[in-house]
């Protein structure tokens, strides 16, 4: 068969994991991209929760901005602000890296 060409060999590499107990895994690459795609999506969600908590804010903003507000109600609305920016901020963190990328 002149001129085909071989299929590629399968090649599957290995990814050390370290546990928090100090538990060294090897994973397969087929392991790894399964543990990838739950950890996106996992990524996903928490952005999307992310997104609500932005929207969430802006519709304070906004109320403050478009209401006579007291200053009691300005400091009620910004104690809130700050309680969904950190709830924002902490889902990021939890979810913005893909541990194995890290070893």
């Amino acid at each position: 068969m002149a001129g085909s060409a071989k299929p590629a060999p399968a090649v599957l590499h290995s990814v050390i994991e370290i546990h928090s107990r100090g538990i060294v895994a090897i994973t397969s690459q087929a392991d790894y991209l399964k543990q990838k795609l739950e950890w996106m999506e996992r990524r996903i969600d928490a952005l999307e929760k992310i997104e609500a908590r932005l929207r969430e804010m802006k519709e304070l903003a906004v109320y403050a901005r478009d209401n006579d507000i007291g200053s009691a109600e300005a400091q009620e609305l910004n104690e809130r602000l700050l309680a969904i920016q950190e709830e924002a901020a902490a889902l990021d963190r939890m979810s913005r890296v893909f541990r194995l990328d890290c070893q």
